[in-house]
């Protein structure tokens, strides 16, 4: 019977927190960033608006929680690291990149929510967003950290190449959510042009890691080297 009392206020618990951080969505989805509020996130969840504070102790950490569970790359960092092959390591990098980079574009395309926090972001500044986009970011430098070693003195930036990729596709989904255009005579609302933008991703990546042995050439200003 003692085990019961202790889980039952578990169990409820939980299932509020779920109606709260789903709450977020809800309102994110439906009235945008702006509707947020701890009194229409507790009307949406139906319940008392202490358990906001009692539970999450502020409405910004109850809203980073629902992003954090959200966002592509901190939902799957681990599991894109552990998926590297140490015995091919380079090739492994180049087919996780790739990978990455095309589930990151179709998650984008199918997470309403998602594409308004990034609007969102570009929109506004808040601490609550830095701390995200920080969070973000440590976690592609883990990844974007193994590929160092292929690109020292290289003259190719792998880091700018996935920074163009990473903004591209969020801009390209934006873009055709919200406009329904044509970019470059592609239109990425229909199958065949979303299969376009990824098949372009494995093209960038693998060009990348195979330019990337070529190395920087000195400019003239450069003294010359003592060998020569």
């Amino acid at each position: 019977m003692a085990e019961k009392v202790i889980e039952k206020p578990l169990k409820n618990r939980l299932l509020t927190e779920r109606r709260l951080i789903d709450a977020v969505g809800s309102i994110i989805r439906t009235k945008g960033y702006t509707g947020l509020g701890v009194n229409a996130i507790a009307k949406e969840a139906k319940v008392n608006k202490k358990l906001i504070y009692r539970y999450f102790d502020n409405v910004d950490r109850l809203i980073e929680t629902y992003v954090i569970e959200k966002d592509y790359w901190l939902s799957f960092n681990n599991k894109i690291l552990e998926q590297i092959d140490l015995k091919d390591k380079k090739n492994s990098l180049i087919d996780n990149f790739v990978s990455i980079l095309q589930k990151q574009f179709e998650f984008f395309w199918n997470e309403e929510e998602m594409q308004k926090i990034i609007l969102w972001e570009i929109s506004e500044r808040t601490h609550l967003l830095d701390s995200v986009c920080m969070v973000r970011e440590e976690y592609g430098n883990s990844l974007l950290a193994m590929t160092d070693t292929y690109f020292k003195n290289s003259a190719v930036s792998l880091r700018g190449v996935a920074a163009l990729l990473v903004s591209g596709i969020y801009y390209l989904v934006l873009h055709a959510k919200k406009n329904e255009s044509t970019i470059c005579g592609l239109d990425v609302n229909t199958e065949e042009g979303r299969a376009e933008i990824q098949k372009s991703i494995r093209h960038i990546v693998e060009w990348a890691f195979h330019a990337g042995k070529s190395k920087i050439k000195p400019s003239r200003t450069d003294p010359p080297d003592a060998a020569e």
